[in-house]
């Protein structure tokens, strides 16, 4: 990240060497409290690139590299779903673009961005990509050592949990303690400086992502709430009695409750869009000093219009749009 800007006495000295820095980096002096925006990217395929996605200056930018998986096609029947490799992790997302070396240009010493991974996801290979582990032990002894060597290849910043399905022996318990262990060890072992859960409005979803932030919520920083799978015909005063309801379940004994909002730019992506009243909602929050971030699902979808709502999105965060819907 940048350091901030000394103030000094020499006031033009400070404007010339800001404009200078700003031109060379497109990286604004820095403030201690910026706005976040986070984005996932790689899921889908589409080619798209960090250097396609636009970066206001006025932000902390986030991306988040969908997915690691620790599941595998199946060695002896190509055709037959894939196995789950018990905490085993490889790289699920567009490795021909997002490369560690993208990684690195993105990351020059004057940026502001930072890139994460997103563990587990929907599907793999079009089954559930759903959480399986051995034994608590077996699977962040694995995970632990995987997670730590991709972490370092690409030279990321922070993990996102976005597990969404669950088997019979993988209770709320096990998840807890599986995923609550390996990103302590994860940070203990100075790999991570930030982690995030990813979990939406479902019984067994929030069951277990609850559990895990009784027991280990100080250990993460963000709530990528997903809003966007709540009914596309969501209004605005239900859009903020959600937030409500899921910063309240994710405070306390958490990291402070720091839900952000989001939106989703695939047609099946439903809840609260922009040019629906989703940036009205914003302004609610932002009134309220409970605008923690926003964040949206994803790049690679985005890129078809020109990543219209990334940079509107951007705009509002950092205080230029008072009129967006």
């Amino acid at each position: 990240m940048a350091s901030l800007h000394p103030l000094i006495a020499a006031a033009l000295v400070v404007a010339a060497a800001s404009t200078a820095a700003a031109a060379a980096s497109w990286a604004a002096p820095s403030s201690p409290a910026r706005p976040l925006f986070r984005e996932y990217i790689g899921a889908e395929g589409k080619n798209v690139t960090f250097a396609d996605v636009p970066v206001h200056p006025g932000v902390d930018f986030h991306f988040i590299l969908s997915f690691a998986i620790d599941y595998a096609a199946n060695a002896t029947n190509a055709s037959a779903p894939p196995v789950p490799t018990d905490g085993r992790f490889a790289v699920f997302w567009d490795e021909a673009n997002l490369t560690p070396a993208a990684v690195a240009a993105l990351k020059c010493p004057s940026s502001r961005a930072r890139v994460a991974l997103s563990l587990g996801g929907d599907t793999v290979f079009g089954a559930n990509a759903t959480f399986r582990a051995s034994s608590v032990d077996a699977w962040v002894g694995n995970a632990v050592a995987s997670l730590a060597a991709i972490l370092t290849r690409y030279g990321l910043d922070g993990v996102d949990v976005d597990y969404e399905h669950f088997g019979e022996r993988e209770t709320p318990e096990v998840f807890a303690e599986c995923v609550g262990r390996l990103v302590r060890a994860l940070r203990a072992r100075g790999v991570i400086s930030f982690a995030s859960i990813a979990p939406f409005a479902n019984p067994d979803v929030q069951a277990h992502y609850a559990e895990l932030w009784r027991r280990y919520g100080r250990d993460f920083d963000y709530v990528n709430f997903q809003f966007y799978a709540y009914p596309s015909n969501t209004t605005v005063p239900e859009f903020l009695a959600h937030y409500d309801e899921q910063s309240a379940l994710y405070a306390g004994a958490g990291g402070g409750g720091k839900v952000l909002v989001s939106f989703g730019t695939d047609p099946a992506s439903g809840g609260l869009r922009p040019g629906k009243g989703f940036f009205r909602a914003c302004r609610e929050l932002r009134r309220q000093g409970r605008l923690h971030g926003i964040f949206v699902w994803a790049a690679d979808n985005s890129a078809a219009d020109g990543f219209r709502d990334e940079r509107l999105a951007q705009t509002f965060l950092a205080g230029n749009a008072p009129g967006f819907p």
